[in-house]
């Protein structure tokens, strides 16, 4: 059975798509079938999985495939869309998204049904693999509240600094309501504190609050992704932390997350 997992925070730079591609990428090298789908209209999960702009030129995207539902498509032709924008990385495969999907807020918000778009179109990749990743923009816009109607869950990665943790209960309320009013079957994976770094009082200080005020009622991951700078230059080559350097420490710590997630599957 196929689980899907949206990856959603309200602020960028917190290691959404680096934890996206990163625990996606080594369920993979443990045997699963991954498929990653990029909601995020500065198509950084694209770019970290290495899909070049010729191949972005020459097949469908996400883009297309949102807009030709909205269209009311038939089910063939949409069927169509979805095999012909499936790129394959080195390790993942991708349906990758360009700067287009930015446009598309306005068409959904007139749709009938605008909250399950992306699930009808999820139905038909559901038979294809056993993880689906939705690497959603920061903030919580209609794309993101289409991924949570789709998601069966949640991964929450909220960076160790101040500023970063403080969108993290308008996050959480979004999932509750989401879960109550569209999607009953949601519940949130767990919350990942990243770049961590020990030595500082600050990344201490934002670990210990989000244990005191969320570690009651949402699992957080045990061991906090640390600062590497390993992590920014994987990108650059088109590959995870777990090609690029395996025995990195964040290479480590999110092939244990990746652990813990598959148990749950």
């Amino acid at each position: 059975m196929c689980k899907i997992i949206s990856t959603i925070s309200c602020k960028g730079g917190v290691g959404k798509t680096t934890s996206t591609v990163n625990i996606g990428a080594y369920i993979q090298m443990r045997g699963k079938k991954v498929c990653v789908v990029d909601l995020d209209a500065q198509h950084n999960a694209t770019r970290h999985l290495g899909i070049q702009q010729e191949q972005l030129r020459q097949s469908p995207t996400i883009y297309d495939i949102l807009l030709a539902k909205i269209n009311d498509c038939e089910d063939a032709e949409l069927q169509s869309l979805i095999a012909q924008s499936i790129q394959k990385s080195t390790t993942v495969d991708v349906i990758p998204a360009t700067p287009k999907l930015a446009s598309l807020e306005t068409l959904m918000a007139s749709a009938i049904r605008r909250e399950y778009i992306l699930d009808s179109i999820l139905k038909f990749l559901k038979g294809q693999y056993d993880f689906i990743f939705l690497d959603c923009r920061p903030g919580l816009d209609l794309v993101s509240l289409n991924a949570l109607t789709a998601a069966d869950s949640v991964l929450i990665p909220v960076e160790a600094h101040i500023l970063s943790s403080d969108g993290l209960d308008q996050v959480v309320r979004i999932i509750r309501s989401t879960k109550k009013n569209l999607n009953p079957h949601l519940s949130i994976e767990g919350i990942i504190i990243t770049k961590f770094q020990g030595r500082t009082t600050c990344c201490n200080s934002v670990k210990e609050l989000v244990d005191q005020e969320f570690g009651d009622t949402i699992h957080i991951f045990s061991e906090p992704v640390r600062y590497a700078i390993a992590a920014a230059e994987a990108p650059a080559y088109g590959v995870s932390i777990h090609e690029y350097n395996p025995k990195n420490d964040v290479a480590q710590t999110y092939a244990k997350i990746a652990e813990e997630v598959m148990t749950h599957a």
